[in-house]
């Protein structure tokens, strides 16, 4: 799955309004392409966040490393070292953490 929230390698990217926190929100969803739990896990996070909050789609089957770390356990939404869920969303979690960085 290519990053679709995301500019590709080497564009330019608009600038973001920084939070109370002073950071912006930062997703990364680690995929693969064909599988329906990362598509579903994508449209609840577009769902729940709209497009306010970038969201950098990763496909692990690129890199050998998050291949061998993820392998068939994807989708997993990570902010920062922080695991936020993996194969279904916790919305509840990704609220707080938006929250946090608001």
């Amino acid at each position: 799955m290519a990053p679709v929230d995301a500019p590709a390698r080497g564009a330019q990217s608009r600038p973001r309004a920084l939070g109370a926190s002073g950071r912006e929100p930062s997703l990364v969803l680690y995929s693969r392409s064909a599988c329906h739990l990362c598509n579903r896990m994508l449209e609840a996070l577009r769902s729940q966040l709209g497009a306010d909050v970038p969201v950098t789609i990763v496909d692990v089957e690129g890199d050998p490393a998050l291949k061998a770390r993820y392998g068939e356990h994807v989708p997993v939404l990570v902010a920062g070292d922080t695991e936020l869920c993996r194969h279904v969303v916790d919305p509840a979690r990704v609220a707080a953490y938006v929250a946090e960085m608001r």
